[in-house]
This record gives structure tokens, sequence and C-alpha cells, in this order.
């Protein structure tokens, strides 16, 4: 409804402005006097207060409506004794990948992932007791997904539920994924 008024007040706003501009480019004592001019102004004033009021309540709407639908597609909770957290974006199918960091640098062990769309767990192991690193997940429109815990000298899970896609895997650990630990990750 706020989205046919916006169109109804803005299009009755254009037709008008042209309107007036017609009769005072035609006529030259447009308006004739002061209570004429004062009313085409307050009645301009209207209209674009109406346009904008209606174009702030469809902006709303359609941002709720979006929020409901990246809440149905994309829901974290967190997950499982051996740590991570779960996303869920899709449905059906699934398989485990493997991931791990590289002992001696600030790098995954690949930069390329494959997986089936559906549930996809992706094991992760970092043999560093020194340095930190986890493993995060995110969609092709830069959403985070989900993201393992942190961990030294141990392994971790990340439980997501994906569609078919190119996603980001990084770790979010500062400074990480700008070094370059960041990869892709195919769901077919």
């Amino acid at each position: 409804m706020n989205e046919t008024l916006f169109y109804v007040f803005g299009i009755i706003l254009l037709v008008s402005a042209v309107a007036v501009s017609a009769v005072g480019l035609r006529f030259e004592k447009f308006p004739p006097n002061r209570a004429a001019l004062a009313g085409v102004i307050l009645y301009f004033a209207a209209l674009v207060g109406a346009t904008a009021v209606f174009a702030v309540l469809n902006a709303r709407e359609e941002q709720r409506h979006r929020e409901a639908e990246q809440a149905a597609e994309t829901t974290t909770t967190a997950t499982t004794a051996g740590g991570g957290r779960t996303a869920s974006v899709g449905g059906g199918g699934g398989s485990t990948v493997k991931l791990a960091a590289d002992p001696s640098q600030i790098a995954f062990d690949t930069t390329s992932l494959s997986a089936k769309a559906g549930n996809l767990m992706i094991d992760f192991d970092n043999p560093n007791p020194a340095i930190p690193h986890d493993v995060c997940v995110e969609s092709p429109s830069g959403d985070e997904l989900g993201c393992s815990d942190q961990v030294t000298k141990s392994s971790t899970t990340l439980a997501l539920n994906l569609r078919p896609g190119k996603y980001t895997f990084f770790c979010s650990v500062d400074g990480h994924e700008a070094a370059g630990m960041k990869g892709t990750l195919t769901v077919r």
C-alpha cells in the first residue's frame, strides 16, 4: 500500500509541476496575487511532504521484507562441543571438507575448496602452538555466514548449510585475511 501511495503522490507531483510550469510560461502574471502564490506553494509543499513520507514508509517496508528474507536464509546458532558455529542457508545433500593452517606461515594449506550443496562440515586443524586461527565463511554478497572457534594446536569444526555458489573462506584473526589467509569455497 505504501508503495502505491508513493507512486500516486509522485505522479501527481510530477504532473502538477509540469502543469504549473506550463501555466507560468503561458501567462505573464501568474500567479495573479500573493494568496494564489501562497496556495501554490502550500499545495506543492503538501505533495512533496506526502511523497517523502510514503517514500520513507515504503523503504522501511522493503527493508523489513529484505531482513525477513535474510533471516529465513541465514540462521546462525551455536553448535557441538567441538566448537564452531552453524549457519543455515540452503538444504539437502552435504559433505565434509578438511582445511588446515600452514604451521610455518599465516596461510591455509589451500586457497580452493569444493563441496556439495546442503549440509557442509569444515574440519579445521591449526597445528601451530603459538598463533591462533579460525575459519569463517561469507556469502557472495559479503555477509558472514559463520566462524569456527579460534584454536591453537587444535582442531575445530564449522557446520554450514549452503546453496550452490562461490563463497569466501578466511581467517578472522586481525590481519590474517589481509595477509592472504583466505580462499574460495565452490559449492555445487
